[in-house]
């Protein structure tokens, strides 16, 4: 059950709903034009914290993720660690996200933004509550993540044709990740100004040769998504959503799944300071893999120190 500290009566849930019609929001009452069923504005709107679900794992420990709802038609929100954004127990918090893009997908998802992050509770803290709370526009929220519902629980298995969520490595050589809770790369140092490379190697780790019969391709392309997690102001990327279309250029069909694929991209950083970027690695083209269904990405972050 989500709890929310301004009303108690609001649910996260709520703000998924598509808004009313401007004609029956101009019949509104104007107490009533601050709900999250009211249509959302251009700016000066919240912000909402949303717990995604729980993946069990053999050692007894939980991991949590949770994304976002920016809910301003425009405006892209930046709140900084502290206290208007910030996880309790407190050993948790720095992992979630400083800036909230505005998203605009369509569908049921809307809005959001699944898996921006997740932390692992240890087995000696699985019964505990991991809450994150964000505060902006006068508006405060508060979301628990909690390892109890099974409605919640999320696999990390193959899906039904064999899609598993992709693999990231920064170094061909160096340590791996296929989740959402990801891994750090070395820090990078940047000038403000000065574009800097960013690249990754990923993989498809899809096992679809055990149905042929249903699945057309053994391997579909991944998408590379680059986007600002933390950090003062958000820098410019020279492509942040890439297509890997090279992959299917030379011919999917031909590759293996040992294939390793380097992605890269150049970032400029106008202002100084201590940033986090996030590469999201999806599967979306494959037939049993979508965002909708929290299916099938993996997240790993870059974090960068800019300089005059």
């Amino acid at each position: 059950m989500i709890n929310i500290k301004l009303f108690a009566f609001q649910t996260v849930a709520i703000l998924l709903l598509t808004p009313i019609s401007a004609l029956l929001f101009a019949q509104l009452p104007s107490h009533l034009r601050e709900y999250p069923l009211a249509e959302r504005k251009a700016s000066g709107d919240l912000v909402a914290p949303i717990f995604n679900g729980w993946t069990p794992h053999e050692d007894g420990s939980v991991t949590m993720l949770f994304g976002f709802a920016n809910r301003n038609r425009e405006e892209i929100v930046d709140i900084p660690l502290g206290p208007n954004n910030y996880i309790e127990p407190a050993e948790f918090t720095g992992a979630q996200p400083t800036h909230f893009p505005v998203y605009n997908r369509g569908g049921f998802i809307g809005i959001n933004e699944r898996g921006a992050f997740a932390v692992t509770v240890p087995p000696d803290m699985v019964g505990t509550e991991v809450v994150w709370t964000l505060k902006y526009a006068g508006y405060e929220y508060s979301v628990p993540g909690r390892a109890t519902s099974t409605t919640y629980e999320m696999s990390e298995g193959e899906r039904a044709l064999g899609t598993l969520a992709p693999a990231i490595r920064f170094d061909i050589n160096g340590a791996e990740t296929t989740t959402r809770e990801g891994i750090k790369a070395s820090r990078i140092t940047a000038s403000v100004g000065t574009p800097v490379n960013l690249s990754a190697y990923i993989q498809d780790r899809g096992n679809r040769a055990k149905y042929p019969e249903q699945s057309k391709l053994l391997f579909y392309p991944l998408t590379t998504d680059w986007v600002m997690h933390q950090g003062p102001a958000a820098p410019k990327f020279e492509r942040s959503l890439i297509l890997d279309s090279d992959r299917v250029a030379e011919g999917i069909n031909q590759l293996s799944a040992e294939d390793w694929i380097h992605v890269q991209t150049l970032a400029t950083f106008w202002e100084p300071g201590e940033y986090i970027i996030r590469l999201r690695v999806s599967n979306f083209a494959a037939p049993d893999s979508r965002f909708d269904n929290m299916c099938c990405w993996s997240n790993a972050y870059v974090p960068v120190s800019v300089i005059q």
